[in-house]
């Protein structure tokens, strides 16, 4: 191993052990959202259940996947500088899975848009993109796999990872800025001003996650263009289907009403409870609406 490759082990390194922090850190979230979505809306369309379970199995793959390879790296391969370099099971824990999760959110959220537009337009061109990101991911994947080793992976392979993540962030691009667009057109046909703030809620929650989605994306296509011979891009890489799959639950739960009331008595403890409707004996309420629903929105 050359002197070169050991003096830049902390480049390596360093990406990988935060990637990992922060997608155990995202699957915990995901897990919290999950629970509670399956508390506050249990009489919810089987196709969203079932979404959300393929999504979570994947996720859990993806870290067991990841995990493995940090294992592998400060665990088992610990002082051999080889191991470093291996590619490991990334190449499908980070763009299979990763392209595959994208695609399933960026699905619903131009579903969401057909539902809000009634035209098929700005849905078909989101269905195209994600169909092309998906395609470049599962290429990224083979074409990491082929190459056994980062080293090689930046300087011999280098497009279909750009092609991936290029495509992944024009999609949320679109996706936002459409969603604005119908919303903020549907706030002038004369709402009543309770669904006058409900559409601005909406617009309000597609915006942060949409944006968040593709801020990951650019900022994980910016790394690995700008530094190249290093896996700065991993920080970013390896929990970016866990941003996906957290704005999928956002969507879902954002039907939901977090309140508050005082207890009854000093120093009473508070207590959570989950219903579908106000009730005045609960302290903490999750209250899932019962009149927004996706296909009226």
């Amino acid at each position: 191993m050359s002197e070169g490759f050991a003096i830049d082990v902390e480049k390596l390194t360093t990406p990988i052990f935060i990637g990992t922090i922060m997608n155990w850190m995202l699957l915990g979230a995901l897990a919290v959202q999950i629970h509670l979505y399956f508390i506050a809306f249990p009489r919810d369309e089987t196709r969203f259940k079932l979404l959300i379970a393929v999504v979570f199995v994947a996720e859990i793959l993806q870290t067991l996947s990841d995990t493995r390879d940090t294992i592998r790296i400060f665990g088992a391969g610990w002082g051999d500088y080889s191991k470093l370099d291996e590619v490991g099971w990334s190449w499908f824990s980070v763009p299979v899975i990763g392209s595959t999760v994208a695609c399933l959110g960026q699905i619903f959220f131009a579903w969401r848009i057909y539902i809000i537009s009634r035209s098929l337009v700005i849905p078909s061109v989101i269905t195209f993109i994600t169909t092309l990101q998906l395609g470049a991911g599962l290429w990224s994947g083979v074409e990491i796999s082929r190459a056994g080793r980062f080293s090689e992976l930046q300087f011999n392979y280098f497009k279909p990872p750009v092609a991936w993540l290029s495509a992944t962030a024009a999609c949320d691009l679109v996706i936002v800025a459409s969603t604005c667009f119908y919303l903020l057109k549907s706030r002038h046909r004369g709402f009543q001003h309770s669904t006058d703030r409900m559409v601005f809620r909406i617009i309000k929650v597609t915006v942060e996650t949409g944006l968040l989605c593709t801020l990951f994306a650019l900022a994980d296509l910016s790394l690995y263009v700008r530094y190249r011979g290093n896996n700065y891009h991993l920080a970013v890489c390896i929990e970016l289907s866990k941003v996906y799959s957290n704005s999928i639950m956002i969507i879902l739960n954002s039907r939901a009403h977090i309140g508050h009331t005082p207890p009854t008595q000093q120093g009473e403890p508070s207590e959570i409870r989950f219903s579908r409707g106000p009730s005045a004996s609960s302290t903490i309420q999750v209250i899932s609406s019962t009149t927004e629903k996706y296909d009226t929105v």
